[in-house]
């Protein structure tokens, strides 16, 4: 992910810590997409977190490029 796309992300996960989709059964985990400038609808990655609430901090768990898979396996979500 470059650097600017990196720093976007980040401001836009800061005003919306709730940006991605949950993932099911994982407790709040969520995924959301993140564009790659010039990649199209094809490129770009996943960025899978988790947002404390009470907290309000966020944790970012794994960053992969979107067409390497589209949903964690049932054992990662564990």
């Amino acid at each position: 992910m470059a650097d600017d796309s990196y720093a976007a992300f980040q401001r836009a996960l800061a005003e919306r810590p709730d940006l991605g989709d949950v993932i099911e059964g994982t407790g709040g985990i969520r995924k959301v997409r993140v564009a790659s400038s010039g990649d199209g609808r094809r490129g770009g990655s996943r960025v899978i977190y988790y947002h404390f609430t009470s907290a309000s901090q966020i944790v970012l768990l794994l960053i992969y490029p979107k067409n390497e898979t589209d949903d964690l396996p049932a054992d990662e979500r564990k």
